[in-house]
C-alpha cells in the first residue's frame, strides 16, 4: 500500500529498516553474527509481511498476494517488533565493531521509535489524499513483467482484491469510532481519485495496464488467456471493490472527517504531535522549541535584508525588494 508504498519508507507498522554499514569486520564474532542473523530475520519477516513491496525490490516469492491489513496481523507485527527490541537486548554491544555499533544504534532507534508510536494507531488512517488502496494499482507500473508468471501472478492479486478492500474499510470504520481522523481538507480529494477506478470497461482500468503491452517471448494464445482473465478479475473483484469503498466513504467517513487542520484534534493529539516532530525532525526539541527556533531565524534574516536594503537605498517593503 502507498505508504506502505511510502510509509513503508520506513517500514511503519511492518517492521524497521535496517540499514547495514559497508564496513565488513574480517571475522565475525557470536555478537556480531547474532546481529546480523536478528537483521536477516527481520528483513525476511518484512518482505513476508509486506510482499507488494518485496515484489517492487524484485522478491517474486509473495507475488500474487496482498499484505494481510487486518487488526489480527497488525497487532502481531507490533508484537513482533517488540520481540526484535528484546532480542536486540540480548546482544553485547561492546563486543561489536564500531560499525556494527552503528547498525545496533540505527535499528534500536527504529524500532523505539515504532514501539513509540503504537498508542497512536496511525494504521487507522490507510488511506489520504496522496495516496492508498485508491492508488495500488500503481505497483503494476512498479513492477518488471518479463514472463508468464509474472502476469498469472498479477490475476490472483486482482482476484484477492475485495479482501483488502474489506481490511482497509474495516480500519477507517475503526478510526471513526477511534477518532483516529484526517481533516476535511485532505480526505475531500479522495473521491475524485476513487472515481478514476470506477470505469465502465475493465480494459480502461489502471490495474490492466500491465496487460496492455506483453514481451515479445509470451505467445499470442497467452495474451489472450492473461487479457481475459485480467478483464474478468477486474470487472468481478477490482470495479466492486471501488464501488464499495465510494459508497462508503461518501456517506460515512468523509461526514466524519475533523472539521480543521491539526492532529489535535485526536486522542492524545498533543502527544502524537511532539512523537511526530521528533520522529521527522530528528531532534529532541518540543514542538513549541520548534516553532520559536523558526520565528527566531525568520527575524534573524528579515534583519539581514533589512541591512541589504538600507545599503542600496531601497526604502519599500521586503515583499517590494524580492520582487524588484
Amino acid at each position: 500500500m502507498k505508504r506502505l508504498t511510502l510509509l513503508l519508507a520506513s517500514v511503519l507498522a511492518l517492521g524497521s529498516t535496517v540499514l547495514l554499514a559497508q564496513t565488513k569486520p574480517a571475522e565475525p564474532n557470536a555478537a556480531a553474527k547474532a546481529l546480523h542473523a536478528l537483521f536477516d530475520a527481520e528483513w525476511e519477516f518484512t518482505m513476508e509481511q509486506n510482499p507488494t513491496w518485496a515484489s517492487s525490490l524484485g522478491d517474486r516469492r509473495w507475488n500474487d498476494k496482498w499484505p494481510d491489513m487486518s487488526l489480527d496481523a497488525i497487532r502481531k507485527r507490533e508484537d513482533r517488533t517488540r520481540d526484535a527490541l528484546a532480542r536486540l537486548g540480548k546482544i553485547d554491544r561492546t563486543k561489536l565493531s564500531p560499525a556494527d555499533q552503528l547498525n545496533y544504534d540505527l535499528f534500536k532507534k527504529d524500532l523505539d521509535a515504532d514501539i513509540e508510536g503504537f498508542k497512536f494507531r496511525m494504521y487507522l488512517l490507510p488511506i489520504d489524499q496522496r495516496g492508498g488502496i485508491q492508488t495500488e494499482d500503481e505497483l503494476g507500473e512498479r513492477l518488471r513483467f518479463t514472463s508468464v508468471k509474472d502476469y498469472e501472478d498479477w490475476i490472483p492479486r486482482l482476484r484477492a482484491f475485495p479482501a483488502l478492500m474489506d481490511q482497509t474499510i474495516a480500519l477507517m470504520r475503526e478510526g471513526v469510532k477511534a477518532k483516529v481522523l484526517w481533516p476535511r481538507v485532505v480526505n475531500d480529494r479522495v473521491p475524485g481519485q476513487i472515481d478514476k477506478q470506477i470505469v465502465p470497461d475493465p480494459e480502461e482500468s489502471p490495474f490492466f495496464k500491465p496487460l496492455t503491452k506483453f514481451p515479445n517471448e509470451i505467445s499470442a494464445a497467452d495474451r489472450d488467456r492473461l487479457a481475459k482473465a485480467a478483464r474478468e478479475a477486474i470487472d468481478e473483484a477490482v470495479i466492486p471493490s471501488f464501488q464499495k469503498l465510494k459508497d462508503y466513504y461518501v456517506a460515512e467517513y468523509l461526514p466524519a472527517s475533523f472539521p480543521e487542520v491539526g492532529v489535535w484534534q485526536m486522542p492524545q493529539g498533543a502527544e502524537l504531535y511532539a512523537y511526530l516532530a521528533k520522529r521527522y525532525t530528528t531532534t529532541d526539541m518540543t514542538p513549541q522549541q520548534i516553532h520559536d527556533k523558526g520565528v527566531s531565524e525568520v527575524a534573524r534574516i528579515r534583519a539581514e535584508m533589512q541591512k541589504i536594503m538600507t545599503q542600496v537605498g531601497f526604502t519599500g517593503t521586503h515583499q517590494e525588494f524580492f520582487n524588484k
